[in-house]
């Protein structure tokens, strides 16, 4: 049986895991993806012990399924005349460089449009291409800081917990990746024309929060003005963050159900649960009025912390293929050290410090900063809509980025049964037959 896309060729440029299990998508619908790998091959690679994998581990087989590897470095003249052929050719570039270096590599989309206009150009970075954050590195751990997803839950010292075993935001990013390519290649039979398309791991980690981050404006007002007063106030008051994530609870219920009496339930124990496994350069620290996510995750970045933060770690320079657990015992007795260098100085003086010297960093955000963020204003994350029950409110928007064909929430969510009659007249239906519908109870 043939595939959706058959005869559709994709070049897939990216690494880790939301841009590649994009590319295994598009080959499981048929297309023809051509992973064009670095000499010493791409990230997701090395993502186990090189004696067993040998370049062939986990992620690397399940993320470029249905893929032809190239081999090319890039950097040259040379490589780029091959790539500039393929590209002739080609339907769907992905790419999930920090904005500006496909433009550096002289492979970005204005570049690349001129060689092809029908071509269909993905950029998949950490936090979009405009707004304050565009210029920040980050990957899964970050974006669940940075977007306050984080914030929902605590392990079991009571502080932020960071994702599980599982990427969830790199992973459904993937899928958004994945939809916008499909939906960018059905509008092209119609134009005839590519188009660039932007995602990020921060925009689908606020699609994620559809049904917590809204804010009604008859409901809420009060409430988020004692939420953000908490907040303001927290560390001042040394709250825990379990502490903090009771009282945001506990103020939610006391608007939600006014009536109730019923005390929340809290466990006896700090976590909100958890299921953490040690690594000291991929996780959560307490500042001096904070939390921030560091995920220092190649043996560059590890050695970078090293000297922004002033200690010494035998094993920062060892890639995760070759540390033994020698230097696992060695980082466990270490964490301690980290962790008061980190209470010494600000979230903001630890993000600059960090950001500058090139280690994916972020505050730890709760949802009630969203609204006000400003990474959110910049790219319109957040829209205004009207309910005929509730009014105004606000919510997240599309996380995807149409260069050519903008997408946006046009209305507001119904109430039940508001559009029953206006849809049966739209396919046909009488006015009587419509009555007698509703005498029946087939509509409301």
């Amino acid at each position: 049986m043939s595939g959706i896309l058959d005869g559709i060729i994709v070049l897939d440029f990216s690494e880790y895991i939301a841009g590649p299990y994009c590319g295994g998508l598009l080959g499981d619908l048929g297309a023809e993806v051509i992973k064009i790998e670095p000499p010493d091959g791409s990230e997701e690679r090395r993502w186990g012990p090189s004696k067993i994998y040998k370049g062939n581990t986990r992620s690397s087989l399940t993320m470029n399924r249905n893929k032809k590897s190239l081999c090319l470095d890039i950097r040259k003249k040379a490589a780029k005349k091959i790539i500039y052929r393929l590209v002739e050719k080609a339907d769907v570039v992905l790419q999930n460089y920090t904005p500006g270096v496909a433009k550096k590599l002289g492979i970005d989309y204005d570049t690349l449009s001129t060689i092809n206009k029908k071509l269909i150009f993905i950029s998949s970075t950490a936090f979009g291409e405009i707004g304050p954050y565009k210029n920040r590195r980050g990957l899964d751990l970050i974006a669940h800081a940075a977007s306050g997803i984080m914030a929902y839950y605590a392990d079991e010292d009571g502080n932020p917990k960071g994702p599980g075993g599982i990427a969830y935001i790199d992973i459904c990013t993937a899928i958004l990746n994945t939809l916008s390519a499909v939906a960018a290649l059905f509008t092209r039979i119609k134009t005839g024309e590519g188009q660039k398309i932007e995602t990020s791991l921060f925009t689908t980690a606020l699609a994620l929060q559809l049904t917590s981050v809204v804010n009604i404006e008859k409901l809420d007002k009060e409430r988020y003005k004692e939420e953000l007063d908490l907040l303001s106030n927290a560390f001042q008051e040394e709250k825990s963050h379990t502490e903090i994530i009771d009282a945001l609870v506990y103020l939610k219920r006391r608007y939600d159900r006014p009536d109730s009496t019923r005390i929340i339930d809290v466990p006896d124990c700090n976590h909100r649960p958890a299921d953490r496994y040690f690594f000291p350069y991929y996780r959560i620290y307490e500042t001096a009025n904070g939390f921030i996510s560091i995920a220092a995750v190649t043996s560059r970045q590890r050695k970078i912390v090293n000297k922004v933060i002033d200690i010494y770690d035998k094993g920062a320079g060892v890639d995760f293929s070759e540390i033994t657990d020698e230097i696992i015992n060695h980082q466990k007795d270490l964490t301690h050290q980290i962790e008061r260098r980190f209470r010494e100085k600000t979230n903001q003086e630890w993000i600059e410090a960090l950001e500058s010297a090139g280690v994916p960093c972020g505050q730890v955000n709760y949802s009630v900063d969203l609204f006000y963020d400003p990474q959110v204003k910049a790219m319109n994350m957040m829209c205004n809509l009207e309910n005929s029950e509730h009014g105004a409110y606000k919510m997240i928007s599309t996380p995807i980025r149409f260069s050519k064909t903008p997408v946006k929430p046009r209305k507001g969510a119904p109430t039940l049964g508001e559009d029953s009659v206006s849809v049966l007249e739209q396919f046909g239906y009488s006015e009587n037959e419509i009555e007698e519908f509703k005498k029946q109870a087939i509509i409301k």
